[in-house]
């Protein structure tokens, strides 16, 4: 499985972090994907937050301070292009990674994704792989 990251904002002076554990809001209104990417965060040793509301995200991602937020395209309320603008607009959000989630084509959807602020794009389902990457790129 491909994946692509563009970006990263917490820059790369710094070594990578071991034996810590990030906290990963994960913003996804299918409940069963949301487990599924609880469970991957768990395997590995983090900690997952969940929000099933687009609506809530941003409030929600304020208030927790996640290390990494993970979000669909396709929400109610708000599309995750939408939440990343709201995100991206927000002093205490605006430096956190964002990796956009989804089942959509990668091509067209990575450069929407860059193009509203999110440092990456990562094909549905989530692979534990794919999360281990995230956080080694982001030094999570």
């Amino acid at each position: 499985m491909s994946y692509s990251i563009i970006t990263n904002r917490k820059g790369t002076a710094e070594p990578l972090k071991t034996n810590t554990m990030a906290k990963i809001l994960f913003i996804d209104d299918d409940t069963h994907t949301l487990s599924l990417m609880e469970q991957i965060a768990l395997i590995l040793g983090h900690s997952a937050i969940l929000c099933p509301a687009a609506k809530n995200a941003v409030r929600m991602a304020m208030e927790t301070l996640p290390d990494l937020i993970m979000l669909d395209i396709n929400m109610q309320e708000l599309n995750g292009f939408d939440v990343v603008n709201h995100l991206r607009n927000d002093e205490i959000t605006m430096k956190t990674p964002i990796i956009i989630l989804s089942a959509s084509e990668p091509d067209f959807e990575t450069e929407k994704a860059i193009a509203v602020g999110a440092d990456g794009f990562l094909p549905k389902p989530l692979t534990i792989r794919d999360l281990e990457t995230v956080i080694a790129k982001f030094n999570i």
